[in-house]
């Protein structure tokens, strides 16, 4: 419980900043996240026993939510897509958080603020042995918030991307998408 709540006050402090950022004031957010749908949870990797099939732990993805805030992995391999299509590895320092852009933001601005693509990789070969332990904290909306594109993102070099939706009926949307809801 202690640490969703530090997660989710930071979470809160930094949809904050990007609210005054996109000239929307300092408590857009702040009714839409109380009480909204995140969720915490731990990702186990088991060591590697055998050769792998593939190189990917997990494959490339964007995160549904918001934002998604994560402290450092007990092992490395999470990599990002940067805009030059590079994978770069993410490798935080003590006391620092890595946050991801999630579909719901990238869809709330138009695509101003683009979903985070990630992955993990496998590690080298000598730390097979090692398990990897991630916690990631999915900062998602009350189902309510209204996801349609904020007008000031709209303009004549970037039209209207997507169809207004709430961010229930969009995770719903989504979940059913990946086989994880029917």
């Amino acid at each position: 419980v202690k640490l969703y709540k530090a997660f989710e006050k930071s979470g809160a402090q930094l949809l904050k900043a990007i609210s005054i950022h996109l000239g929307l004031g300092d408590r857009y957010f702040e009714a839409k996240i109380k009480n909204g749908n995140s969720i915490l949870r731990s990702i186990y990797y088991p060591p590697i026993t055998s050769e792998p099939k593939s190189a990917i732990r997990a494959e490339q993805h964007e995160d549904i939510n918001l934002i998604t805030l994560l402290v450092g992995a007990s092992a490395g391999g999470l990599q990002v897509l940067n805009l030059k299509q590079e994978w770069l590895d993410v490798i935080p320092e003590q006391n620092e958080i890595v946050i991801n852009v999630g579909d719901m933001l990238q869809r709330l601005t138009n695509n101003y603020l683009k979903s985070t693509t990630h992955r993990v990789v496998n590690p080298p070969k000598a730390d097979w042995h090692k398990p990897r332990l991630s916690i990631p904290f999915f900062l998602h909306p009350r189902s309510e918030m209204d996801l349609t594109c904020l007008s000031s993102t709209v303009t004549s070099t970037n039209p209207l991307q997507y169809p207004p939706i709430t961010a229930g009926n969009y995770l719903a949307e989504r979940l059913r998408e990946i086989g994880l809801k029917k």
